[in-house]
């Protein structure tokens, strides 16, 4: 039985911020692809609306993602994430179907 987990978060950037955005984002996904518990992490940019950044991940079970305090208390640190990010982050938990 697999008992990985996958979430979507999706980030949108302030006007004028997202090249910031994407130099945080690919800082805090490759500490995260570091964490012991991350099984996979990936950024990516929607090629329509370049203000909004998806980071998928995949851990090693509910509890250790849970355990974390979302991504604006990365153990990382928020770097300067706060000042191109519009609130709030959204999280949704996916699976694979195929």
């Amino acid at each position: 039985m697999n008992t990985t987990v996958s979430y979507l978060s999706t980030f949108r950037a302030k006007d004028g911020t997202e090249a910031l955005m994407r130099l945080e984002l690919q800082r805090l996904v490759s500490f995260t692809r570091r964490e012991k518990s991350c099984v996979a992490c990936d950024l990516f940019q929607l090629t329509t609306n370049k203000k909004i950044f998806v980071v998928q991940t995949v851990w090693s079970s509910r509890d250790v993602w849970m355990s974390r305090k979302g991504w604006e208390h990365h153990p990382a640190g928020p770097g300067l994430l706060d000042q191109c990010l519009q609130r709030p982050v959204e999280v949704v938990p996916i699976e694979e179907v195929a």
